[in-house]
């Protein structure tokens, strides 16, 4: 399929609606009621189409005539069963490449599984236990704070001698505290429990032990530094901590129940660290900052760090794995030897372990596994047709790329900035009596500090900016800025929250950006518009090719989708304003 001639864009849509044509033939197919059309012996039904197409985004809904749109509509649904279809008839679905992303999903689905069918069941919270931890973690009652919060060690040091030499807490507060919510309230901030301490970085020594009226030591939060004393106490009832209390022993001693289960594994699948691999990782770490598997020969990539009774864990997957991680941008397991053993042990060992439990239980061969299996599957090997069909096919040219820039100004201007004075009112009946006002010698200004209602703008007379933000927030508002000449009254313009009369007092940004500076952006648009343009050749391809396997009612479709539905559907109004 790759010698795909290109074709013009703009005709593509009549194509696309006939390609659908051609495949249903101009008798009547008459299906299984509920049906509307079938692949081999895939179906997809009338509530399946118009579930399709109510979950359809709103820029994506269609209007037109009923039967082009309903076409339209199942093409687009029958597209996913012909991309498997020609997936599998390629051998996508036992290929190396797809096999080798299947992985590691199919494995966290097992350990999902093992975790919550094999340990979680075991794992029980008594009521006793939520009382005794209760009773003795402080979250049995709630403590009123008040505090002083100040920027340097020095003048905290001033505060607390002057607090010890009887000074007055909510005085100094006023005088000192950099948080303002409590600054007017001589320092206090309300009562708090054991977990909001902690956010507050208060120990929980000071948080349980500190007497009610009693001032604490100097004590740092982060750059800053805070003095702080409880004026009374609250007991809290049980039943507002108990769910957060079961959870936090439920982790506990699911975590401790897991760990078992790893230490009985380790010893029966006689898993071993192999150092010399370890010392590898660390050799190469030494030469690269931030080590990723390309760093490594295919041989290396291939050497031990883990081995076990059936099998191993190499370097490169430890290397693969510990890039799904953000911190690995940090240099992040690959510092030092523990962290090297550590950070392969949380991400990769343990998972493997997991996952041969899961296996020996034979979680992998229920229905639900093998169905999971099968949605894993499918979905790379789709994404590698796309490779192969599309992204593969879609590389830009700098010949390309500057045609497209020459041909479509507008997306590489600069952004424009104005200035606008603009007075907002709620409705069209007081827009047009301020528009007379104006004529009769009132300036906006004048109005504004008395009439707008947008907010914040009448102490600053309507003067407003509108850049990118109000691009994306206020549309409307800024395409007719835009348009608007200097110095010139315009309006009333309906816009978000009421009706606007503005004047522009100065416009600056809008220019063309040079070529050099946009080249990249230019290349990612072409790309992204070739992709587009393959896909949908690619799906013409599969429905011409697999014609004779596709069967369409068009009776049950016009059923599952008549015409009052789709004009229902495509007249709806959108959940929010455009501005």
């Amino acid at each position: 399929m790759r010698d795909r001639k290109p074709r013009a864009w703009q005709g593509c849509e009549l194509l696309l609606l006939w390609s659908l044509a051609a495949c249903s033939p101009g008798a009547e197919v008459a299906l299984e009621p509920g049906v509307v059309a079938r692949i081999d012996s895939t179906s997809i039904s009338a509530a399946e189409m118009r579930d399709f197409v109510v979950s359809m985004p709103r820029p994506l809904r269609l209007e037109g005539p009923g039967d082009q749109v309903r076409k339209h509509y199942l093409r687009s649904l029958l597209a996913k069963h012909l991309l498997v279809l020609e997936a599998k008839e390629r051998g996508l679905d036992t290929a190396a490449v797809v096999q080798a992303k299947v992985r590691p999903y199919w494995r966290q689905y097992l350990v999902n599984t093992y975790r919550r069918l094999a340990l979680a069941p075991n794992v029980q919270v008594s009521e006793e236990e939520v009382r005794a931890y209760f009773a003795h973690s402080g979250l049995d009652r709630k403590r009123q704070l008040a505090g002083i919060l100040v920027e340097e060690d020095s003048t905290a040091e001033q505060v607390y001698e002057q607090l010890k030499a009887g000074g007055d807490f909510a005085r100094l507060a006023a005088e000192y505290t950099i948080d303002e919510r409590s600054a007017s309230q001589g320092g206090v901030l309300g009562f708090i429990d054991l977990e909001q301490a902690r956010r507050l970085q208060i120990p929980d020594e000071v948080f349980r032990s500190l007497p009610s009226g009693q001032l604490s030591s100097i004590l740092p939060m982060g750059t800053r530094y805070q003095i702080v004393r409880f004026l009374q106490d609250q007991p809290v009832p049980l039943e507002e901590q108990r769910q957060q209390i079961r959870n936090i022993l439920y982790e506990r001693k699911r975590l401790e129940q897991e760990g078992a289960e790893i230490a009985a594994l380790t010893r029966k699948l006689n898993v071993q660290l192999v150092p010399e691999g370890v010392e590898l990782l660390l050799n190469k770490a030494a030469l690269h900052p931030r080590v990723r598997r390309d760093h490594l020969a295919a041989e290396e990539a291939a050497q031990p760090l883990f081995t076990m009774r059936r099998g191993q864990i190499s370097l490169g997957e430890y290397l693969n794995a510990l890039w799904t991680d953000m911190r690995a941008l940090s240099g992040w397991g690959m510092r030092d030897r523990a962290e090297v053993v550590n950070t392969a042990r949380e991400l990769v060992l343990i998972p493997a372990l997991l996952a041969e439990a899961a296996q020996r239980a034979g979680l992998e061969e229920t229905a639900d596994g093998q169905q999971r299996l099968q949605e894993i599957r499918t979905e790379f090997m789709i994404k590698q047709l796309r490779q192969e069909e599309i992204i593969d096919q879609s590389a830009a040219s700098g010949e390309e790329a500057r045609d497209f820039y020459d041909n479509n100004e507008e997306l590489f201007r600069e952004p424009a900035q104005y200035i606008v004075v603009e007075v907002l009112v709620e409705t069209e009946v007081e827009a047009a009596g301020l528009r007379r006002a104006i004529e009769q010698g009132a300036t906006l200004g004048t109005l504004a500090q008395k009439h707008t209602i947008r907010p914040g703008m009448q102490e600053k007379d309507g003067l407003m900016h509108l850049g990118e933000y109000e691009r994306l927030t206020q549309p409307r508002l800024f395409k007719a800025v835009k348009a608007a000449s200097l110095d010139k009254i315009t309006g009333p313009l309906q816009v978000k929250d009421g009706y606007s009369i503005f004047k522009v007092l100065n416009r600056e940004g809008g220019e063309l950006a040079p070529f050099f500076s946009v080249e990249k952006k230019a290349r990612a648009l072409v790309r992204g518009q070739k992709r587009e343009q393959l896909f949908e050749e690619l799906v013409d391809d599969l429905l011409d090719k697999y014609k004779e396997r596709i069967a369409v009612s068009d009776r049950a479709l016009e059923a599952a989708l008549p015409d009052a539905f789709l004009q229902r559907h495509a007249s709806e109004a959108p959940t929010k304003s455009d501005g």
